[in-house]
């Protein structure tokens, strides 16, 4: 009697909160899955030849620190149970945003917190099951080779005349390729067999002219080439960098530099082998394998079909592994991307591992990236080494077949020998470039993936950029209205809600709260890194958004806690915003910043190189070099985010001062940190939770015995005494 499947059934007492579908079992197998969350437990469930079945279920209460981790091509949400780790449920990587909302969910769940209302509804590739982006049904993992090798023409278009100029030499060239099979047979039939001396000569001059043309072709055709490849390859990393240069915060905040590092070069660097070897070695062996064969039919098309027949097996044996490859490649170039940004985090925070004492954790944890790669390219090899020797074989028969066709034909006086001689040499010619096409399928494969990482990102929409409504606004007052502004920089989750503030040209807004208040976002928003999801922002009036970025930005100046520099001279930093500023300018806004003193100390003066971020300068140096940038590109909206942060006593009077004067008739926000910071505001904003809950000056706000700017005052006041510092800011954070 066979077994009805019966779905599976939950105790009647769990309501199941969130659901959330996966498409790999837990022993990794394609295949539906399931993650069904109640009040109580964690259920995984997968599909068996008898239905439903729970493979595993897990008490909530038991349940923490739900994270998501990055698989080989695959994604799996991670938690604690007890004191080992167990997986909830696995995806491929295209369902990643599914596996993230149900971490958002369930960590929301465990920390008694109300569950985010994240939509799980994606539109998915009915090829791939991958997310579609949000303005289109092109799914890019899924798009035709043919149309990215069209997108890469588009940027070979200047080069036109070369182009036509390379595809002659390709023909020309495989026609001196095919001519010395022809003579072979003319000199073995007229010369060695019928005796006639007298066409020797000309036979074999005719063969040295063709070898030399050949020569000379492939020179021409590789100069040609490379010429226009490294024009192309310089539009397409132009392309690249100028599509980052375009692209909001919100872009950089899901990627991480080693990632985008690897677009330009390892991914830019695979397309300029196409352009180079790739497309003409393609096309050149394409044009033998198109007349080969019209040859060998023009000698003797009764033994030219049978040479012909493993033709087409190898053919579709190629597109079959063809597209094998390309995802093989695809999984290739991810765990290189993953690798790199690894190793680029690692660098970079080389400080903090060496002090924690991280170096064998790290190194295991790039071992684990190296072997990804590792296997990736192992997999790649294996398989090419495996196809590879199976096309040598199925051409090989052809060799096979022509030697009985032929030697009987030959026997029987239908054929010469020296037709067979010149069947035997242009088959071996056609061995060549089959073989040659699978290496190179081998390797286009992989560039043609890279380049389709390339395009991914240049396809990518630009958020944050003028409208068709944007007006020009040369000369800013500095009038900041904020009106009803929502934001969150993931959707479900809210970080400012409904923030309303009226700012007059010339206040000085000072930043108040906790850490996590949404000081920070605000901040973010006035700088247009982000749009908020509703209400608007104003500036003299005008909606932000309406705005001419290059006015806006020209407008407005920041100086961060963290001041960045780039590698060069301190001149050149100070003249960033303004890089056509003489040297006199630069010092009179080094002098206003109480910069100069120590900037004349250096050897090299103003020229002196400040290295990698900065880092041959001590954090106060950094701070008033920022500060001088600032006051030299003389915004009418200046963003102080904790200018004053983490320095001396007697650096933070220096730079004090230097702030003195860029406050100057400017609309200032200041993120509090120190009362050097605030002592001259206008007013003091104090944030909670992504709201306002107190405004007005510092004596009005200590008299809110119980307000939270007074608390948050006398926590300083109560911090600085035990550590036996004079409290000098009322409206320090509780935590930076």
């Amino acid at each position: 009697m066979a077994v009805v499947p019966q779905p599976v059934q939950l105790p009647s007492d769990e309501k199941p909160l969130f659901t959330t579908q996966g498409d790999l079992t837990s022993l990794g197998a394609l295949g539906p899955a399931k993650l069904v969350i109640t009040s109580t437990t964690a259920y995984r469930i997968e599909k068996t030849p008898l239905g439903e079945e729970v493979v595993s279920s897990y008490e909530i209460s038991r349940l923490s620190n739900p994270r998501v981790e990055d698989l080989v091509d695959a994604v799996a949400l991670i938690a604690n149970y007890g004191d080992h780790d167990v997986e909830l449920i696995r995806t491929t990587s295209g369902k990643a945003a599914l596996i993230s909302s149900a971490q958002k969910k369930l960590e929301a769940l465990l920390k008694g917190e109300d569950i985010p209302d994240i939509s799980e509804e994606l539109r998915l590739c009915p090829k791939c099951s991958r997310p579609l982006p949000e303005d289109s049904n092109i799914c890019l993992a899924c798009l035709n080779r043919g149309k990215t090798l069209l997108r890469m023409y588009d940027f070979v278009r200047p080069y036109k005349a070369r182009l036509y100029w390379g595809v002659f030499l390709i023909f020309t060239g495989t026609f001196c390729d095919i001519v010395p099979p022809k003579l072979a047979q003319l000199l073995v039939d007229n010369v060695l067999i019928k005796k006639q001396v007298h066409l020797m000569g000309w036979l074999i001059l005719a063969l040295i002219v063709s070898r030399a043309l050949i020569s000379l072709i492939q020179m021409a055709r590789g100069r040609n080439v490379a010429l226009m490849s490294a024009g192309v390859n310089v539009q397409i990393r132009n392309a690249l960098f100028h599509k980052y240069q375009q692209l909001s915060m919100a872009f950089y905040d899901k990627r991480n530099v080693g990632s985008l590092m690897s677009r330009m070069t390892n991914d830019c660097g695979a397309l300029y082998d196409v352009l180079v070897d790739g497309i003409p070695i393609t096309l050149n062996q394409l044009a033998l394998l198109t007349g080969i064969p019209i040859m060998m039919f023009i000698l003797n098309w009764r033994i030219a079909i049978w040479t012909i027949v493993p033709i087409p097996f190898v053919l579709y044996a190629v597109k079959r592994f063809r597209r094998g490859m390309m995802r093989v490649w695809g999984r290739f170039w991810h765990a290189n991307s993953r690798l790199n940004s690894a190793l680029s985090g690692v660098l970079q925070g080389t400080k903090v591992v060496k002090a924690f004492h991280g170096e064998t954790r790290e190194e295991k944890r790039l071992g684990r990236r190296v072997t990804d790669l590792a296997d990736a390219g192992y997999t790649a090899e294996r398989n090419w080494s495996t196809f590879f020797p199976m096309v040598v074989f199925t051409m090989s028969i052809s060799v096979f077949i022509v030697w009985w066709v032929g030697g009987r034909a030959v026997l029987e006086g239908k054929m010469t020998i020296g037709e067979l001689t010149a069947f035997i040499a242009y088959i071996a010619m056609m061995q060549q470039p089959i073989m040659m096409l699978q290496r190179i399928i081998d390797w286009t494969s992989r560039s043609l993936t890279a380049a389709e990482r390339v395009f991914e990102v240049i396809d990518t929409p630009v958020d944050i950029e003028d409208s068709t409504h944007s007006v020009p606004m040369e000369h800013m007052e500095g009038h900041v209205e904020f009106k009803d502004v929502h934001f969150g920089y993931e959707k479900g989750r809210e970080i400012l809600h409904g923030i309303d503030l009226d700012v007059k040209s010339g206040e000085i807004i000072g930043l108040v709260g906790a850490s996590g208040a949404g000081k920070s976002t605000l901040i973010s928003l006035l700088l247009r890194f982000y749009d908020p999801s509703r209400g608007h922002i104003e500036i003299d009036g005008v909606d932000l958004k309406h705005v001419t970025i290059e006015d806006f930005r020209r407008q407005v100046g920041v100086v961060l806690q963290e001041s960045y520099l780039f590698p060069g001279s301190i001149r050149d930093n100070i003249a960033y915003g303004r890089p056509t500023a003489s040297l006199e300018e630069v010092m009179e806004a080094a002098q206003a910043a109480n910069a100069h003193h120590f900037i004349v100390n250096f050897p090299d003066g103003y020229d002196t190189y400040v290295g990698e971020r900065g880092h041959r300068l001590s954090g106060g140096e950094r701070q008033r070099i920022a500060i001088a940038r600032a006051i030299l590109h003389n915004p009418r909206i200046l963003i102080l985010d904790e200018a004053t942060a983490s320095v001396d006593t007697e650096t933070e009077r220096l730079i004090q001062e230097g702030l003195e004067r860029l406050v100057q008739n400017r609309t200032v926000f200041a993120i509090a940190h120190r009362l050097s910071t605030l002592r001259n505001a206008s007013r003091l904003v104090v944030m909670e939770d992504g709201r306002i809950v107190e405004m007005g000056r510092h004596e009005e706000l200590m008299e809110r015995e119980n307000g939270i700017y007074a608390k948050l005052v006398k926590m300083q006041l109560e911090m600085n005494s035990t550590e036996g510092f004079l409290f000098t800011e009322p409206g320090a954070e509780a935590s930076a």
